[in-house]
């Protein structure tokens, strides 16, 4: 038997393992600084002078927000140029970026935010409100930057204070009193004056227990006055407020004939209660206000001004608060969680209380909200923190490096893959890693000053590195496509041509949205493409004469590895491709990284024998953030390395050594498939599935075909129907792990050895595309 030449292994090569990312993208700055570094579909386009400046401001930004070296920062952005700014600028704080997809569920994004104890946000105005609701359910994000947006932000140009005018005048003036009181709204007719009456019973309760004989009381959005009806009558004062002026009169017309001589009117919004009211209040209420809010910002705004009207020990009351992990609203919506450490946000606040409707009459919607209960203390003149920073504060930042000391080992990002049980594992990369991949493209396919890219990769997935730092470090452009051109395969061979690009980095499932459009253009010839990079999944074996049918000077470059090893990790070009081939090879190790093929036992096996694929050298990870455990089961001591206390990655793949040197892939070892690109975890879909009630067991297969793998599920469940289910996991996981297939089952198929017969359960998705 033959074993593997050692010198398939001797991949040493230099590179300035010394210098950090930002370091690369600094020189390239130096060395041509009017060049074009970054533009978007928006038209904003930045040279490298410009984008050193910017990225070197918001470093500074977020150091001064409290980002310390070492911390984890959300990207939770568009696509755009501020998204690749705010990247740069995360590396040259010293911090490690986490990408977060703003398409994942809420409740997934919360639940990695929180895992990894994120620090900070920083978002683009698209996402800016949703990126502040994720930061106030997550206790250690401190504050949301957004250095895309102009100006300060400010309640008055959050508010859209005409159209709630218009909107509440409209409710008020209703003649049904349900309507009027802001009930049955949506058209739904669910609710009757019984649901009103406790409704009105319940708040008021709440209102009034624990505060002094006749309190002052100012409420905040009284509507139709429902609970003035309840409360002025025992209070000292009352001030009803609404920013409807028809609202006001309303209530004035209808109390103030009633013995009331309390009660007094003030019109205007929320943010300027302070300005409008005088005097000090026992219990100030906000009930079913909060989810006519703009933004979180808002919320801290008037709780602040609040606080300052109560007297120490008094309270404040908001009422018919919605939990968006119980019920889906258009509104402000925020999860009880948000509240259990707002006193470090507002001083002013010393408790905290969240109250449950559960035992309560309240019904449907109504039954689900909570209300929250906060008690001010002495330091309510104290100012809140801050926790939102705006293009107004990055313009005011020096544009010189942040003083912040960026060693190669640290960490630069984040990003999550699959896990088997239902938790993303995040793996951490270390600057070094990157710097040797930057480095080997270099040197390997000539990237440089010449070349631009169309970056169309998610910043979720790990070839994001290359198109943004890959190319930055090397001089050359990235044209980050949009959301809305990545739908549009013309589009895309559009801006092929029309930004001039000269390497394209993907899937292959995304490049095969392109491909059919090839033949049907004659002005694809001119095109620069040079350099076609493909990875993430099994390449089709016709696809590289496709491309190069159209395009006969550009190379085709198959590369494999996997998240644990810094993106790519072998390469083969894949300009002549034998039809008779099982597949395009994996082909051979990247420098300074090693392929082992080895048996059960850690030992190597002989050429052309099948064995467990593992990676070593210098693209290893650092590990799963947070999980020691499983980096301990994943990344093992490697024997074979130069240096002492080296380690390797296993992969999971099978693989075998070919007589030239080359690696072959075989497949996964476990439950982890390709999808389009995305390395996703069966058992994670599987464990999600069974989290839905009612859904007793389940099964998740991916199904091969002529464009790829597809994930299909297979469930048993009395009561659950498959549209329903597919909601149900659709708003718990990313869309591309959401099953094209869900198939309800009364039993599962049984093989001959006891076990679920995956084969027949194939067959149910295959004769089913086939019409059989």
């Amino acid at each position: 038997m033959t074993y593997p030449d050692p010198e398939w292994n001797r991949t040493h090569v230099p590179y300035p393992d010394h210098a950090n990312v930002p370091d690369l993208i600094r020189a390239a700055a130096r060395r041509s600084p009017e060049a074009p570094a970054v533009g978007d579909a928006q038209g904003l386009t930045l040279t490298y002078r410009e984008l050193d400046a910017a990225s070197d401001r918001l470093a500074r930004l977020l150091s001064s927000t409290g980002v310390q070296p070492g911390a984890y920062v959300a990207l939770y952005s568009a696509r755009d140029t501020w998204a690749v700014i705010s990247l740069v600028a995360v590396l040259k704080a010293g911090a490690a970026y986490v990408p977060i997809d703003p398409a994942w569920p809420r409740d997934r994004a919360e639940r990695l935010l929180d895992g990894l104890g994120v620090s900070c946000i920083v978002t683009g105005p698209v996402h800016q409100r949703m990126a502040q609701r994720l930061a106030a359910a997550v206790p250690s994000v401190r504050g949301v930057v957004c250095p895309g947006l102009a100006g300060q932000h400010s309640p008055e140009a959050a508010l859209d204070e005409e159209t709630l005018i218009d909107l509440f005048d409209h409710i008020v003036d209703n003649e049904d009193r349900l309507r009027a009181a802001g009930f049955n709204a949506r058209g739904t007719g669910c609710y009757d004056l019984s649901d009103l009456e406790e409704y009105r019973k319940h708040v008021s309760w709440l209102a009034g227990t624990g505060g002094p004989p006749q309190p002052s009381i100012l409420e905040i959005g009284c509507g139709s006055g429902e609970l003035v009806g309840e409360l002025a009558v025992g209070a000292g004062r009352y001030v009803a407020m609404d920013v409807s002026p028809l609202s006001v009169k309303r209530v004035l017309e209808a109390y103030g004939q009633e013995g009331h001589g309390n009660l007094e009117g003030v019109v205007g919004p929320a943010h300027r209660v302070a300005e409008l009211v005088n005097g000090r209040f026992d219990t100030v209420v906000m009930s079913s206000v909060i989810h006519f809010f703009p933004d979180v910002e808002y919320l801290y705004d008037v709780l602040e001004s609040v606080a300052g009207l109560v007297r120490p020990g008094g309270r404040i009351l908001m009422g018919d608060l919605i939990d968006p992990d119980r019920e889906d609203h258009p509104g402000l919506a925020l999860p009880r969680r948000a509240f259990r450490d707002i006193g470090e946000v507002l001083p002013a606040v010393a408790g905290a209380a969240v109250r449950e409707r559960a035992g309560t009459a309240l019904r449907g919607a109504l039954g689900s909200r909570y209300d929250v209960e906060l008690t001010v203390g002495t330091q309510a003149s104290t100012p809140r923190r801050r926790t939102f920073w705006s293009g107004a504060d990055l313009d005011v930042q020096p544009a010189r490096p942040a003083d912040v000391p960026v060693p190669p080992d640290a960490v630069a990002y984040v990003i999550f893959t699959s896990g088997s049980t239902g938790t993303p594992k995040g793996v951490s990369v270390q600057h070094r890693s990157v710097v040797n991949l930057i480095a080997w493209l270099e040197r390997a396919y000539g990237v440089g000053p010449r070349d631009r890219l169309l970056a169309v990769a998610s910043f979720c997935f790990d070839l994001s590195v290359f198109d943004v730092f890959g190319m930055l470090a090397l001089g050359g452009h990235v044209r980050v496509a949009s959301e809305e051109e990545l739908r549009e395969p013309d589009v895309l061979l559009d801006l092929l041509i029309e930004e001039r690009i000269t390497v394209w980095d993907s899937a292959p499932a995304m490049l095969g949205t392109v491909t059919p459009f090839l033949g049907l253009r004659d002005d694809l010839g001119n095109a620069p493409l040079r350099l076609v990079l493909l990875s993430g999944d099994w390449i089709p074996l016709t696809m590289p004469d496709e491309i190069r049918t159209v395009f006969p000077e550009t190379d085709v470059v198959a590369l494999g590895g996997a998240t644990e090893c810094t993106v790519w990790s072998n390469h083969f070009l894949a300009n002549e491709v034998d039809p008779a081939w099982p597949s395009i090879p994996y082909g051979v190790p990247m420098d300074n990284a090693r392929y082992y093929v080895l048996d059960a036992d850690l030992s190597p096996c002989p050429v052309d024998v099948p064995g467990d694929l593992y990676i070593g050298g210098d693209c290893v990870a650092l590990g799963y953030a947070g999980d020691q455990a499983l980096t301990a089961t994943k990344f093992l001591p490697d024997p074979w390395a130069p240096v002492p206390g080296s380690r390797m990655y296993r992969t999971g793949d099978r693989a075998r050594w070919l007589e030239k040197g080359l690696v072959e892939f075989l497949g996964r070892l476990d439950d982890q498939v390709k999808v389009r690109g995305y390395r996703i975890e069966l058992g994670e879909v599987r464990s999600t599935l069974t989290q839905c009630d009612g859904v007793r067991a389940a099964v998740v297969l991916a199904v091969p075909g002529p464009g790829g793998q597809r994930l299909a599920a297979y469930y048993l469940a009395d009561d659950v129907g498959e549209e329903e289910l597919r909601a149900f996991l659709s708003r718990r996981l990313p869309h591309y792990m959401v099953p094209d297939h869900v198939v309800h089952l009364r039993s599962f198929p049984v093989s001959a050895v006891g076990k679920v017969d995956r084969t027949a359960l194939l067959e149910l998705v295959t004769r089913k595309e086939g019409g059989s």
